[in-house]
């Protein structure tokens, strides 16, 4: 057998990789999100971060990344998501974990008493098709906050 020079240091490093993919679980394949405060009255200011290195470890780099504040269960069908941030994803370039961070206002908007609110990251990632033609695909994570001060 004849090894290549190139074809040992990629076998040495497979592991390495697979490693660090092992160690992200199924749910943090989009990313890690976190929202701080998460109680929060409508005008609030509060901060948004999303850890993307599982997502880069896995093949899921956000292209485009979709920020939300939802009711996902028990909705009354008068509770649209409200769109709080649409970026694109920017590398850094540096050997930072890729993320995205921003500070926002909860909206001023018509809340609902006992809905449980939260905030939706969704991940819009490219991935190859049959024919090396990119087709976007989405896939999302969710934070709960606490929203308080509602008039109803």
């Amino acid at each position: 057998m004849h090894f290549t020079l190139t074809s040992l240091v990629a076998l040495a490093l497979a592991p390495v990789a697979t490693l660090a993919a092992l160690s992200c679980d199924e749910a943090s394949r989009f990313g890690r999100l976190t929202v701080t405060p998460t109680t929060l009255k409508p005008g609030d200011a509060f901060t948004v971060h999303v850890d993307l290195t599982c997502a880069a470890q896995l093949g899921y780099l956000p292209t485009y990344m979709d920020y939300y504040v939802e009711v996902l269960s028990n909705n009354n069908g008068h509770e649209a998501p409200i769109l709080l941030a649409r970026r694109t994803y920017k590398p850094s370039g540096s050997k930072q974990a890729p993320s995205d961070t921003f500070s926002t206002k909860l909206p001023e908007w018509y809340y609902f008493t006992g809905a449980q609110y939260s905030v939706v990251f969704v991940n819009s990632f490219a991935q190859p098709g049959p024919k090396n033609n990119s087709v976007i695909m989405t896939g999302g994570i969710s934070a709960a906050i606490n929203v308080t001060g509602i008039s109803s």
